[in-house]
């Protein structure tokens, strides 16, 4: 920054013919007032820098320009990219065991399913505070993004498009009872839903589970029309180590993350 402790401004445009200009009749839209040190600065320190994580609105494929506004020091602009894509699930049943009933079900028995998203960033901002320019995450919506037809294990058709349980980071998870009716050594499965509401998107990945004895089946996507499937090219769900409430993992949050870095800094 020119200044140490000034306050600069940020804004995004909407590039349309892709010019790098902003000149085909749009606005500019205000992200954020900045201080260096200020509560949104991330690096906490007056240096003549600041760092600040944007976290985008639902904005449409394209081209876009981002903007600093330095009030003693040169204005500059970027260049982003918006691709909106489906989601990656790659989901796992398990028995009330995680540790050893991967793949098995258990009749009458607790279970859960669990997959890991990755490809939309709001899944890791659940618990941001939203402010005017930077609005954060309607969690409700995210959980809404999500749903599991759970039907084939509980014998409940009202299971069909169930809620998630958790949502956090890269992991969504459901939980309920087995069917006492489940028929020993019978191939059952849960199909996972994801909507990325960025152009709403749709993915569907269904895992197996086997009653009474474990079976290793990848898990497979479905066509939009759901009257076939192929099998899946992710990786094995068995990189899923513990998909319960209070695990310890380290994930890579995947998203449009906006980082200022104000140099040229003046003495």
């Amino acid at each position: 920054m020119a200044r140490n402790g000034s306050t600069v401004v940020l804004s995004y445009y909407a590039d349309l013919n892709k010019n790098g200009k902003d000149d085909d009749g749009g606005t500019w839209v205000k992200i954020a007032n900045v201080t260096d040190k200020g509560p949104t600065d991330a690096d906490n320190s007056t240096n003549g820098f600041i760092l600040f994580s944007w976290l985008t609105p639902q904005l449409s494929p394209g081209q876009y320009l981002l903007k600093v506004e330095d009030p003693y020091g040169p204005t500059r602009t970027t260049v982003f990219t918006v691709i909106n894509a489906k989601l990656t699930l790659i989901p796992t049943i398990y028995g009330s065991d995680i540790k050893t009933d991967k793949g098995l079900v258990k009749p009458g028995d607790s279970f859960s399913v669990s997959t890991q998203v990755t490809g939309n960033c709001r899944l890791c901002h659940t618990t941001d505070n939203p402010t005017t320019q930077n609005p954060g995450v309607d969690e409700k919506k995210v959980n809404n993004s999500f749903s599991a037809d759970l039907s084939q294990i509980t014998g409940n058709s009202a299971d069909t498009a169930a809620a998630p349980d958790y949502v956090h980071h890269q992991l969504v998870q459901w939980t309920g009872i087995a069917s006492k009716t489940l028929a020993n050594n019978q191939t059952v499965n849960v199909t996972v839903t994801g909507t990325n509401p960025a152009g709403n998107l749709t993915t569907q990945m269904v895992a197996y589970a086997g009653v009474n004895k474990a079976v290793n089946i990848p898990p497979t996507s479905t066509s939009e029309e759901g009257n076939q499937s192929t099998t899946s090219s992710a990786q094995s769900s068995s990189s899923i180590s513990n998909p319960l409430p209070g695990f310890e993992a380290v994930f890579v949050v995947v998203g449009l993350t906006f980082v200022a870095y104000l140099m040229n800094r003046r003495r």
